[in-house]
């Protein structure tokens, strides 16, 4: 017997900025969804969150789920959506978990240490990112516990370590910095923004430390500015087995389509 979708959906608030995206999915929700019982405002009823948005919030949503058993199937209210379904009619929504591919992920956290030897932590869904301003330049000193991670020192901007699914981001907005994992990996890119050599390579989820030095202030964040760590000056980043489960519609290619953004980007037909 198939086994039926009862998603719990997870809407940006109305008082956020672009909250209007979402707004044909809250319609879909009032007119449609409910009455046709795929959705319910009971969270511990539901199998699955419907999460209306943009991939910001699909990384927050992960964040604030992981290890609930219940699947995150996105409905893209954002530009690109690499991590979201492309749903243009609530029919399109499936209602059985048989129509789903599922690929799940697990978390990294960072640990973050300042100049004073203060130290705050972070889980993060896409990646770990520690720099400066464009002009800065800075020392980083990349070293992880396993035997075949290749440690290095390399100097410039920035550096960072992401997952699968951050790889995406940085390919398209680093303009082909990264390279794009396949989701069911299992392993991390450690990659780097303005410096040279760039610290390019693949690894499987370890304790990485990451050194910094510079003259300057150097801040660090684990999946974009929503959390932050100020002049700090070493990072250590560890595999956790905090578990994301991601939902995607059967018959759509997700792995090409990710590609595709990317090689537009290199072609520069999209920003």
């Amino acid at each position: 017997m198939k086994e039926k979708l009862i998603y719990y959906p997870l809407l940006p608030d109305l008082s956020e900025l672009g909250s209007e995206r979402s707004n044909f999915v809250r319609r879909w929700i009032e007119e449609d969804l409910f009455d046709a019982g795929l959705v319910t405002d009971d969270e511990s009823k539901a199998n699955a969150y419907l999460v209306a948005c943009g991939d910001g919030g699909m990384t927050r949503a992960a964040r604030t789920t992981f290890d609930s058993g219940k699947v995150l199937f996105g409905v893209n209210c954002g530009t690109l959506g690499f991590l979201m379904n492309q749903i243009q009619d609530p029919h399109e929504i499936p209602m059985f978990k048989e129509e789903l591919h599922l690929v799940s992920v697990k978390l990294m956290k960072g640990h973050f240490i300042n100049r004073s030897g203060d130290q705050v932590s972070y889980l993060a869904f896409n990646d770990i990112f520690c720099g400066g301003n464009i002009a800065d330049f800075i020392s980083f000193e990349i070293t992880g516990e396993l035997s075949h991670f290749r440690n290095r020192t390399v100097k410039g901007n920035g550096v960072f370590v992401s997952s699968p699914q951050g790889t995406t981001g940085f390919a398209l907005n680093a303009r082909g910095s990264s390279a794009v994992l396949p989701l069911d990996t299992r392993t991390w890119y450690v990659g780097g923004v303005a410096t040279g050599p760039y610290p390019s390579s693949v690894c499987s989820p370890q304790k990485i430390t990451i050194k910094c030095t510079s003259r300057r202030k150097i801040n660090a964040y684990a999946d974009g500015y929503e959390q932050e760590a100020k002049e700090i000056d070493q990072i250590i980043i560890e595999p956790t087995e905090h578990e994301v489960t991601l939902a995607f519609r059967t018959g759509v290619d997700f792995e090409a389509r990710r590609r595709e953004l990317a090689e537009a980007v290199e072609r520069g037909l999209t920003h």
